[in-house]
């Protein structure tokens, strides 16, 4: 793992999506430190993280698209699928890496608070600006992981990166969206069949394993309808329920605004989690079949 680390992190240098990357996040940064800072003369620095944490969506594409994908369409992951590195060693290789030059640009900015605070002798909230952080850390590395699925999905960079970013906007537009979902259990039935349609599909796309994906849909078909006979009540309002609970915005939100609930950190640690495992089966396929 070691060695992939190290090789991806020299490869965000050697050309420049790194730099891309790092100049994109620092610009961002800079140009809502001058207006909440100087402008609207709020000295707390997580006015300005919560204000760039919507435009992550259209970067962190930039520092993913390539990470899988690239290797694939120059034919490289031949030799590292055939090297005798674990597959976690290969994801988590390159995953630790992509996270390190997003934790390098927050690093950085870490110069924007200090220069209020030194420079300017404003007053700022230790405890909120930490939160801010801690918070705009974790929905970043969280895109990063579901970024690497998505390129290891393909070998061409800019769909990577129009998937990731589609994806990334379906994902904030989950906030609040429960509110005007129908509460009827029978959508709530037929949204839950859709979504499972959707997840098989991903999954065969992954292992590319007909029967297998037949028989995960057959039980989990069996299991919704079980359910949906037996316990009909359970499926009321059940959507907005489910969106609710999976709404990534709404939970770095409680976590900016000071609330941490450990919920919220075990949330985003199992959304990582499940995309760095499904990134690794996609490349364990791979390995299966060179």
């Amino acid at each position: 793992m070691k060695a992939i680390f190290l090789k991806e992190l020299r490869t965000y240098f050697k050309n420049p999506l790194g730099y891309v990357f790092i100049g994109m996040m620092l610009v961002v940064f800079g140009v809502y430190y001058s207006l909440y800072t100087m402008y609207y003369q709020f000295a707390d620095f997580y006015h300005v993280l919560n204000a760039s944490s919507s435009l992550i969506v259209f970067v962190v594409p930039v520092l993913t698209m390539r990470i899988m994908s690239e290797e694939t369409r120059n034919k490289t992951d031949q030799l590292l699928l055939t090297s005798p590195i674990k597959t976690s060693g290969i994801v988590l290789g390159k995953f630790f890496a992509a996270a390190s030059v997003f934790t390098l640009v927050l690093l950085i900015s870490i110069l924007q608070p200090l220069t209020t605070v030194f420079g300017f002798n404003g007053e700022m909230s230790a405890a909120m600006t930490s939160g801010g952080y801690l918070a705009f850390f974790l929905l970043g590395i969280t895109f990063i992981s579901v970024g690497m699925f998505i390129s290891s999905l393909t070998e061409n960079q800019l769909i990577s990166a129009v998937i990731t970013i589609a994806v990334f906007l379906i994902l904030m537009m989950l906030d609040g969206v429960e509110a005007i979902l129908p509460t009827s259990r029978y959508f709530s039935l037929g949204a839950m069949l859709v979504v499972l349609a959707i997840v098989l599909f991903l999954i065969y796309r992954a292992i590319h394993e007909l029967v297998i994906t037949g028989i995960i849909g057959a039980g989990s078909i069996a299991v919704i309808l079980g359910i949906f006979f037996i316990i009909p009540e359970s499926f009321d309002g059940l959507l907005a329920k489910i969106m609710s609970s999976l709404a990534i915005f709404a939970r770095y939100s409680d976590m900016f605004s000071g609330v941490f609930d450990f919920s919220h950190l075990i949330f985003f640690i199992s959304v990582i989690i499940f995309f760095l495992f499904l990134t690794c089966q996609v490349v364990e396929k791979k390995r299966w079949n060179e």
